[in-house]
């Protein structure tokens, strides 16, 4: 029998399923790490589905009823970025897979919704950032056509540095 992918806007009623998986497909990149348990401030950054939901729209993927995938789209994302000006473009934030189902196309779809949403819009690209240990991310993305975009990447110092990379894809020839 075969599962029926679908991907829509999240019903608030869902942001706590959201924050559970975000936080479980987040997890696993920092084992090793010397992080609390917790993930910190990035850990309640990352289960803050209603903070988010106030400035974007959270967007879920669904494999037979089941919620295993979310993102955050913006309109503008502008407002999300540190450095450049990238005007008229939307973004993403936060994709998250279920680790069940990584590998299933999942992140590649709920990124197809936003190319399709942000096309729709009228908006010039579509740009995220994602980091340096986010391999699997920076492959997706790449393969759909996503170049690097440092001008709104920049690093995060600390006890556990981090380069937080831009990517963008132009949706107007």
């Amino acid at each position: 029998m075969r599962s029926e992918l679908a991907v829509r806007e999240a019903k608030s009623s869902e942001y706590d399923l959201v924050a559970d998986l975000t936080m479980s497909a987040y997890k696993p990149l920092f084992e090793g790490l010397d992080l609390p348990d917790d993930l910190g401030w990035y850990g309640a950054e990352l289960r803050d589905v209603k903070g988010r939901a106030s400035k974007a729209i959270i967007v879920v993927a669904e494999v037979d009823g089941r919620i295993v995938g979310s993102l955050a789209y913006h309109d503008d994302y502008a407002e999300e970025t540190r450095e450049g000006n990238p005007e008229n473009c939307a973004g993403f934030r936060v994709l998250a897979t279920d680790p069940a189902y990584q590998g299933r196309g999942i992140g590649e779809s709920l990124t197809q919704w936003c190319i399709d949403r942000a096309r729709t819009d009228g908006r010039d690209a579509l740009i995220l950032n994602t980091t340096d240990y986010m391999e699997a991310a920076q492959r997706l993305y790449r393969r759909l056509g996503f170049k690097p975009y440092p001008e709104i990447g920049y690093h995060i110092g600390g006890s556990q540095p981090v380069e937080v990379l831009g990517f963008r894809l132009e949706l107007r020839d």
